[in-house]
């Protein structure tokens, strides 16, 4: 734990070509508790040199009088942001630096808890939940699927709030649309975000498992509370079942190739998550479609992993959702 009287904290942000959302984090931001011996500096990464958003940052600081900076990162991909991100917190002599996505907003309580519990804790990495906000305008189909993303939230939540309190928290796998990590642990480590995974998604997932096996402690804060708005584009169960089957595919090859399992294990496993999604498909009429993007995205999990095995990798993030 860090022991100066005051601790200072990056709150970071990677964005790319979403101002109106940023703003609505920027937003929030304001309403923040702030602790008393907590220093803090607003960071926003932008990766889209060719739509930069600093005057959206530039407008917000001279608004709120807070300290936020911006710093363009000009290499795409999310990993290239996410370890500018490091960089510039290490620049800043920062102590601890927490992430959340540029589509979310923040709980008033957000900071206070995350900072309280990383100081009980003394974790190297600390995470949060968080909860699905409907986006606005939606359908009547919008909603009846959204209700099953929301569904799928709330059980994750649950489930970790159930590993803390029985303390196995220290499994959860924490990424970075809650994050909160130790900058001198991880210096000392030389930790950083795998650049290889430029658009595939899960190079957070994949510095949690990196971080663990050099020895990290990590815990989870079920106070500290986000908010993430999902996007219209992101509610149709097309999208879906492309984000489980690229999730997948990510999955098998964040794995070395001696840490996978073997072939028909991975092909068993394959057919048997299709196999359950198609059932659940089947079903959702009779379980008034609760089933239904579960369904879906067991489907389209088991097709990614018969796609990896075959040597396709995910490009997902070369196409953003959001505005």
């Amino acid at each position: 734990m860090n022991q100066k009287a005051t601790t200072h904290v990056v709150v970071a942000a990677a964005t790319c070509r979403r101002p109106r959302m940023l703003s609505q984090l920027l937003e929030s931001y304001e309403m923040l508790r702030m602790p008393d011996d907590v220093q803090v500096t607003f960071l926003v990464i932008d990766n889209a040199p060719e739509l930069p958003v600093k005057d959206v940052v530039d407008a917000w600081r001279n608004k709120t009088g807070l300290d936020a900076r911006y710093v363009l990162e000009r290499e795409p991909g999310i990993p290239f942001a996410r370890n500018r991100g490091i960089d510039e917190a290490l620049a800043y002599g920062a102590d601890f630096l927490a992430y959340v996505d540029d589509d979310e907003v923040v709980d008033p309580e957000w900071l206070a808890a995350i900072v309280a519990h990383q100081r009980k804790e003394g974790s190297n990495l600390v995470g949060g939940p968080v909860r699905s906000l409907s986006p606005e305008d939606a359908s009547a189909l919008d909603r009846y699927v959204f209700g099953g993303i929301r569904r799928r939230y709330e059980r994750k939540e649950a489930k970790n709030a159930r590993r803390r309190r029985k303390g196995t928290d220290g499994g959860v796998t924490i990424i970075t649309n809650n994050w909160l990590a130790d900058l001198a642990w991880m210096k000392a480590k030389d930790l950083r975000f795998d650049i290889g995974l430029r658009y595939s998604g899960g190079s957070d997932t994949a510095l949690y498992h990196a971080a663990k096996r050099l020895g990290a402690t990590s815990s989870w804060c079920p106070e500290a509370l986000v908010y993430e708005t999902v996007p219209k584009d992101r509610i149709g169960l097309g999208y879906q079942f492309r984000r489980a089957r690229d999730q997948a595919a990510t999955s098998f090859w964040r794995k070395a190739a001696a840490e996978r399992r073997s072939l028909p294990v991975n092909i068993a496993t394959a057919f048997g998550k299709a196999l359950l999604g198609s059932i659940l498909i089947l079903v959702s009429p009779l379980t008034l479609g609760r089933t239904l993007v579960d369904g879906v995205r067991l489907v389209g999990y088991g097709v990614g992993y018969t796609l990896a095995m075959a040597g396709r990798r995910s490009r997902h993030y070369e196409v953003l959702q959001g505005e």
